[in-house]
């Protein structure tokens, strides 16, 4: 199987990525409006949201070695893929970065720093805080691009790199002695999932499995029952030990869904390809639109005569739709452009 034919197959996990935005759009949405009004309820039973970001290493780790697993132990692959990775995060990441600011520098933040701006935009592993706070994800991805980088470098070499690192980041998790700074971005427990979506792209590159609707139907049910136990208030989410109890169930999703996929055995509906397609946009444009729209609903005054949860659907709501307006506006555009100047770019040989 071709890398394109692979790639083009994956439309069950896109959708698996768009539910993923949704749900930590709407844990940011009840959390917003709890600030404001009080209303503790809503933010405890859409608190399990944030576990979106877990299946979201795990769909990066399944999909970055999936797709590029031929290129492995493949030097010459190396700018293709760089090219491919920096173009799909960094152009659209950049445009939220400076929205960010604009609207910041409005109100009584000011302008970012010069280091501010610089730790901001590059990404780079670091203790310096974001300017775009939810961008913290991307340190984490960047880190592993890179690792998966020296895996088309050199295999063993690869290997080597991600056995140490793997270990180091159990050893921490286990010993709970979580490092700081670039030290933690690099031996976070969130890194762990990346493995387990490794895990489930080795086994489809290698293999099939029997009965993938009952794997995804079993991923989703440990999820949500590991969802109602964080918000009884008997799991702390935010716990090393959670990335398993929600990246286990993430990585049997993925398997599911992907092996269903593969088969024809599971089709994927329109509301949910577009929220696929826009995941990344909605993710990283939430903050935006739910901090344009939550000003512009207290200018109407409408927020005092309407239900609290009438504000909580308004920002969640102005937030998926925000980003599938970005998505298709900026960011696909802008990646085409991107790697088409890229290509442009690129030196030609002549033959003589």
């Amino acid at each position: 199987m071709s890398d394109h034919n692979a790639a083009g197959r994956l439309g069950s996990i896109e959708a698996c990525r768009g539910v993923a935005a949704t749900a930590v759009v709407l844990y940011h949405a009840a959390r917003h409006v709890d600030k404001a009004h009080g209303i503790p309820w809503l933010r405890d039973t859409l608190l399990f949201g944030h576990a979106g970001v877990d299946l979201f290493f795990v769909i990066s780790g399944f999909i970055i070695l999936y797709v590029h697993y031929r290129d492995i132990d493949t030097p010459a692959r190396l700018p293709h893929y760089l090219g491919r990775r920096l173009t799909r995060v960094m152009p659209t990441y950049w445009v939220a970065l400076a929205l960010t600011i604009i609207l910041a520098s409005g109100g009584h933040a000011g302008l970012p720093t010069l280091s501010e701006f610089v730790w901001s935009a590059t990404l780079a592993p670091s203790g310096h805080p974001l300017i775009l706070g939810i961008a913290w994800t991307l340190r984490y991805e960047l880190v592993f691009y890179a690792v998966i980088a020296l895996l088309i470098v050199n295999r063993i070499i690869g290997l080597v790199i991600m056995a140490v690192w793997l270990i180091a980041v159990a050893a921490l998790a286990l010993m709970q002695t979580p490092l700081t700074g670039a030290l933690g971005q690099l031996t976070g427990a969130f890194n762990l999932e990346f493995f387990l979506g490794m895990a489930v792209a080795y086994k489809l590159r290698n293999g099939s499995i029997a009965m993938p609707r009952a794997w995804l139907m079993a991923g989703v049910t440990l999820f949500v029952v590991t969802a109602v136990i964080e918000d009884s208030g008997l799991l702390d989410g935010y716990a090393d030990y959670s990335r398993l109890a929600y990246g286990l169930p993430s990585a049997m999703i993925i398997l599911g869904a992907a092996e269903a996929g593969r088969q024809g055995k599971l089709g994927v509906s329109a509301p949910l390809r577009i929220l696929g397609s826009a995941s990344y946009s909605i993710y990283l444009f939430q903050f935006v639109f739910i901090g344009i729209c939550w000003q512009a609903w207290l200018r109407t005054g409408l927020d005092r005569w309407t239900p609290d949860t009438a504000s909580f659907l308004l920002l969640a709501g102005a937030a998926v739709v925000g980003g599938i307006l970005m998505s298709r506006w900026i960011e696909h555009p802008l990646i085409r452009l991107v790697r088409a100047a890229s290509r442009t770019a690129q030196p030609r040989v002549i033959a003589g």
